[in-house]
């Protein structure tokens, strides 16, 4: 649910509906936000937000309609600051497939926000960027890996694909278990070990590796390289995933991981894993073609 300006004045509707008195179900409940909601009612699906409410977790359906604390806490005026708050809430508990891309911790790249959508949060500005970052970094660890956990998939779905077109017969271990320290494996000759991270356009280049991935890199050698699918922003929108949605896929090998990565000391040890960034000359493209298919796409 993106919180237009117009929709954040109808989950205040719906809200103030909450507040004034117990609403048995959805119906009730739109039915009273309708009654005092005026133009905004007429002009906006009640009925889908307050679903949608639900669905997100921002409400709940038991003997009657409960808002979260969220939501439960707002005041009934539609000023600026409550429907501020209501945005933030929203881009909290709703959050677009575009938010990981176009947001760090520390910037906000308007760039990867969709054009329109960026139009419609224009209302939210001077403090747009501030309420995305502070969205950004209230987002629970869970959430961080499933959004993380999409992207590797679909990397792996990508390279996979390609090197079957390629006829390498690749097995796709990562699902067996993660102590193999790579995603796919061809049998070769040669032998090749395929370690797949995906990223956006701006964090090319960029990974994080766990240590069991990199004590197997040292280990397997030349046979282990890892490959970055890089999407470009369209790709964290789309509902399907095709190849124009890939900006393009690198490789680097073992040997250009290792020459960045410390060694080990009495000072310091490297334990789960850590972000590694090998020098930009050591990144090559693959030797393979990409395979014209589609798959799902990275928008949830």
């Amino acid at each position: 649910m993106l919180p237009k300006r117009g929709i954040a004045h109808a989950v205040l509707l719906l809200c103030h509906a909450a507040h004034l008195a117990p609403r048995r179900d959805v119906a009730d409940w739109v039915g009273a936000a309708s009654a005092q909601g005026g133009f905004i009612a007429v002009a906006t699906d009640l009925t889908a937000h307050a679903e949608r409410l639900l669905a997100v977790g921002l409400a709940k359906q038991t003997r009657s309609i409960v808002l979260a604390p969220p939501l439960a806490g707002i005041a009934s005026i539609a000023n600026s600051a409550t429907l501020r708050h209501i945005a933030r809430v929203l881009l909290t508990y709703d959050e677009p497939s575009w938010l990981r891309l176009a947001v760090s911790p520390h910037r906000v790249s308007r760039e990867y926000i969709p054009t329109n959508v960026l139009r419609d949060l224009e209302w939210l500005d001077p403090e747009l960027d501030d309420i995305l970052l502070d969205v950004v970094r209230s987002v629970s660890p869970s959430r961080e890996s499933e959004f993380a956990k999409r992207i590797g998939d679909a990397a792996e779905a990508v390279i996979l694909a390609a090197l079957r077109a390629d006829g390498r017969n690749p097995t796709h271990v990562a699902p067996i278990s993660d102590t193999f320290g790579y995603d796919i494996e061809c049998s070769g000759p040669p032998v090749l070990r395929v370690e797949v991270k995906g990223c956006s356009v701006n964090s090319r280049g960029t990974f994080h590796l766990s240590r069991n991935e990199y004590n197997k890199s040292v280990v397997y050698g030349d046979e282990w390289i890892l490959t970055q699918v890089v999407f470009k922003s369209e790709a964290f929108v789309a509902s399907v995933l095709k190849p124009a949605h890939i900006a393009g896929v690198f490789e680097v090998s073992a040997r250009d991981v290792a020459s960045v990565v410390p060694s080990d000391t009495t000072e310091f040890v490297w334990t789960a894993s850590a972000v590694i960034t090998p020098l930009p000359t050591a990144w090559r493209p693959v030797s393979f073609s990409l395979a014209d298919v589609t798959m799902p796409g990275l928008a949830r």
